[in-house]
């Protein structure tokens, strides 16, 4: 039981910038008919020799499928943890191998074995802390909540990585670039992330967010960073309610409530059932300036 809790435990388990995390077999030659590509995609898994974190017995099916569940939740290939060493020099007189080919041209065996990189040191680091994390929600977790352990959520690198390498959270990247480079950038960089990742489970790209995003701007008391993000969000959500009522607490800061009844009257056209919006509206109106000429109200 303690040996599958393990290999269960690292099926894609931890929780920052690293794949695949444990070393296996030094350099061998790849076997017949596997194109010099020992260790590489589509070729077998050797027996590992080094392995420091995982359990010593397990099988290599279960090695490939936790080697695959890492690599996949960071979105990264073998070789961000795992070296390939350089090929052996050729006789004396051979002619130089073709390159890029695969066969006896292309890429030599990964070293599982070695330990040459940061990123798998880091990573030995991340499974112990993983499996930490899961032995207490077996032993306190589960308990003090009064379920079974069958149904409680394991961490796997998946839980934080979503599939890219430095789990940050895109409301913090577009922040520093707002302060750093200004908006341009700040608005180039989502709509980067958006194509590449929209669809995926990386970044939080829902209506909702841009609009946090706004109003942790203006609470900072800088309303053209919020304007800024709720634009970018109404060009991506024309019918955001919530956006154009964010707007109008935008400009009602920036003492323009003619534009933040406009914002308001949007909001309701949007949805005309939110009884609270409607109460903002006609309080807005209500100390709005009358036009000229306007009987008193």
């Amino acid at each position: 039981m303690k040996r599958l809790s393990c290999t269960l435990g690292t099926l894609g388990l931890f929780v920052l910038s690293t794949t695949i995390v444990f070393a296996q077999q030094p350099q061998q030659a790849a076997p017949q008919g596997q194109g010099g590509r020992g260790g590489g995609r589509g070729a077998p898994f050797p027996p590992p020799t080094n392995l420091q974190v995982l359990p010593k017995d397990i099988t290599i099916p279960e090695l490939q499928a936790t080697m695959q569940a890492i690599a996949q939740g960071l979105g990264v290939q073998c070789t961000y943890c795992h070296v390939q060493p350089a090929a052996p020099p050729p006789p004396a007189g051979a002619a130089p191998a073709a390159a890029g080919r695969g066969g006896r041209g292309g890429a030599p065996p990964l070293d599982f074995a070695s330990d040459d990189k940061a990123e798998k040191k880091t990573a030995r680091v991340m499974l112990r802390m993983v499996n930490d994390l899961n032995t207490r929600i077996i032993a306190e977790v589960a308990p003090a909540m009064g379920r079974p352990v069958a149904e409680m959520t394991r961490v796997q690198c998946v839980t934080c990585h979503r599939g890219i390498t430095a789990p940050r959270q895109i409301s913090t990247i577009l922040t520093d670039l707002m302060v750093s480079k200004g908006e341009g950038a700040a608005l180039a960089k989502y709509r980067e992330l958006r194509g590449q990742f929209y669809g995926a489970q990386a970044y939080d790209f829902s209506e909702p967010m841009l609009v946090r995003l706004a109003q942790q701007s203006l609470a900072a008391n800088k309303p053209d960073d919020a304007i800024a993000w709720l634009k970018l969000n109404l060009e991506f959500y024309p019918k955001s309610s919530p956006s154009y009522v964010a707007m109008s607490q935008v400009h009602t800061r920036k003492m323009d409530n003619n534009s933040a009844i406009a914002a308001l009257e949007k909001a309701v056209e949007l949805d005309p059932d939110n009884a609270a919006t409607k109460r903002q509206l006609d309080q807005l109106k209500g100390v709005a300036p009358a036009a000229p000429g306007a009987p008193a109200q």
